[in-house]
């Protein structure tokens, strides 16, 4: 490749990413830092749709073969369609898998038979994609752990893992009540509780348990349903974050929060103890109400010293951590080129 042709690059996934309307602020994101590396000449955003899936397939099929690489994120059946939808593509294909996709733990509140057997088969899909694409990312560690051992040893080396991050650019610290005003709340302490698709699995109920026994001065602020441009503004207008959800594969709230010195209240899920380790003013909390509170309150005590916005930019900067993604795009494409 010249020096001064820069990657194409084909993003795929099944869920929305466009930032003008509600969809998956870490996809639009993704695609808006990855614009910002000069390695990049072209980054396409390009959904797939269950309700008109032949004609998805065909559009990603034919407009992948204009691209030096296929990233698709989130596994599952619609991923493994992807795959067949493209594998005489001669591109690249890498996937990312971002939670229940590999770990199913949202089998366990699943409300029918006929659910969990859909998240069974989108995990078993999810193993099937990991032995087909060239490369496959978890955006946690802590993920791989799910993957049958035989095989995870037999395909280790193809594997990478992709943290997620923060969009340092749009994620700016604003002033509290001027955010405020653009919700439309007035003073108070305000708990964040986000749950962008309003699903069970966040446990919202046990958080509304856990601000109850906080006391009256304590109000939840819900983020349901918002455009990835608003959340900066409601994570600005809180005073900590609260997350209590039953499965979690790497929760980006918590980056978005510590991007903006927030205090961060999660409980053991996902990889939330390692996002908060070395961290003063954030804790990882009990799922018993009347004891998560207290843990907080008395938390709450202490005064903000953590400064994670500085002191955790490595880790947190989406921009910093995507540039190591890139470096292995330019590896596998380069790879590719030479046999071919």
């Amino acid at each position: 490749m010249p020096p001064s042709q820069g990657l194409k690059v084909l993003l795929v996934s099944n869920q929305n990413g466009d930032g003008q309307s509600v969809g998956n602020p870490i996809l639009y994101r993704l695609v808006c830092t990855m614009r910002d590396d000069e390695r990049i000449e072209a980054v396409d955003f390009m959904q797939f749709k269950a309700g008109a899936a032949i004609s998805s397939l065909r559009q990603i099929a034919s407009a992948g073969r204009e691209y030096d690489l296929i990233h698709v994120h989130f596994g599952g059946l619609y991923a493994l369609l992807v795959w067949m939808a493209t594998r005489k593509v001669p591109c690249p294909k890498f996937i990312t898998f971002h939670g229940t996709d590999i770990h199913a733990k949202a089998i366990k509140t699943a409300k029918s038979l006929r659910e969990k057997i859909k998240i069974r088969l989108n995990q078993w899909a999810s193993f099937v994609c990991i032995r087909l694409f060239d490369r496959h990312g978890f955006v946690a560690e802590e993920m791989q752990q799910y993957v049958p051992h035989n095989l995870r040893s037999r395909t280790l080396q193809r594997s990478f893992i992709q943290p997620l991050g923060v969009d340092y650019h749009l994620f700016t610290i604003q002033d509290q009540m001027e955010a405020r005003k653009k919700l439309g709340i007035g003073e108070g302490k305000r708990v964040l509780f986000s749950d962008v698709s309003n699903t069970s699995v966040k446990r919202r109920d046990l958080a509304e348990k856990i601000v109850e026994y906080m006391g009256d001065d304590y109000q939840m602020l819900i983020m349901s349903g918002v455009s990835p441009n608003d959340v900066p503004v409601y994570v600005n207008a809180c005073d900590m974050l609260l997350l209590t959800s039953d499965e979690e594969g790497s929760p980006n709230i918590i980056r978005e929060c510590l991007a903006l010195n927030k205090r961060v209240y999660s409980v053991d899920v996902g990889d939330a103890r390692r996002q908060l380790q070395g961290l003063g003013n954030s804790l990882i909390i009990s799922r018993t109400p009347q004891e998560a509170a207290k843990t907080i309150l008395q938390n709450l005590e202490k005064p903000y010293t953590d400064d994670s916005r500085v002191k955790c930019r490595d880790i947190l900067d989406f921009s910093r951590l995507n540039s190591r993604v890139i470096d292995l795009y330019s590896q596998v494409v380069k790879n590719k080129k030479a046999v071919s």
